[in-house]
């Protein structure tokens, strides 16, 4: 097991709350892979948007706001496939995403969404952007074993948006 698998471990096993593991993994994630934004979404229930669960910058991205999921090849790989996104460049993000002027403005050309799937089925994403290029196949091996642990985070805030 790698050093860094170790840390993650360590962090879910003495996390006090959501905030505090979120905090520690944003800064492992910065430290390991580097991002310009950092957001978690969760899928609602009725699987026709997701709720921001967390935003590294709240000005352009607060939390608690909602995206309508789009029909189109994105929500197909991830949502559907279950598949995890890599669109490096700015091309991709104005195909696939419709708030990509805000993407531009904070200076991000490339975005690495990490799928959390639980009982077969995407339940949110993780969300890392960055400049052009920024992101290769490699960095998905450690989304893909942190998104392990995000697990009962997601489901808690299903549970919550099945209440209201």
């Amino acid at each position: 097991m790698k050093e860094i698998e170790i840390k993650i471990i360590k962090s879910f096993l003495k996390y006090k709350n959501e905030k505090t593991f979120i905090n520690k993994l944003k800064y492992i994630l910065k430290k390991e892979i580097g991002f310009k934004l950092f957001t978690l979404t969760v899928m609602h229930p009725n699987n026709k948007f997701v709720t921001r669960i967390y935003s590294s910058n709240t000005k352009a991205y607060q939390v608690g706001g909602e995206k309508k999921i789009p029909n189109n090849y994105w929500a197909k790989v991830t949502l559907k496939d279950k598949k995890s996104f890599i669109g490096n460049n700015k091309k991709q993000i104005e195909k696939y995403f419709y708030d990509h002027r805000i993407i531009s403005d904070l200076g991000c050309e490339s975005i690495l969404n990490q799928v959390i799937v639980f009982n077969d089925k995407t339940i949110g994403t993780m969300n890392l952007l960055n400049n052009a290029n920024h992101f290769k196949k490699k960095h998905l091996i450690l989304t893909n074993f942190i998104s392990k642990f995000m697990i009962p985070i997601y489901l808690n805030h299903q549970i919550t948006m099945r209440k209201q």
